[in-house]
């Protein structure tokens, strides 16, 4: 069985592209990681808002820190 996140590779991809690449539409993160039973990998986008690095979605507070 294959447990490995099903947006690893867009964001491999994102790593490693130039940006107007990814501004363009390629390799852009997925629409919501819990539609594909997947769990988000946040970041701080501005110390009070949290991003994920795999798909689009963006919630209130600073839920990188439960990451560490």
């Amino acid at each position: 069985m294959n447990n490995k996140h099903p947006y690893e590779r867009r964001l491999w991809w994102r790593i490693r592209l130039p940006w107007f690449l990814i501004n363009i539409g390629i390799a852009d993160k997925g629409k919501n990681c819990e539609e594909v039973n997947a769990q988000h990998k946040w970041y701080a986008i501005d110390n009070i808002s949290s991003g994920c690095y795999y798909c689009k979605v963006i919630a209130k507070g600073q839920k990188w820190k439960a990451n560490v």
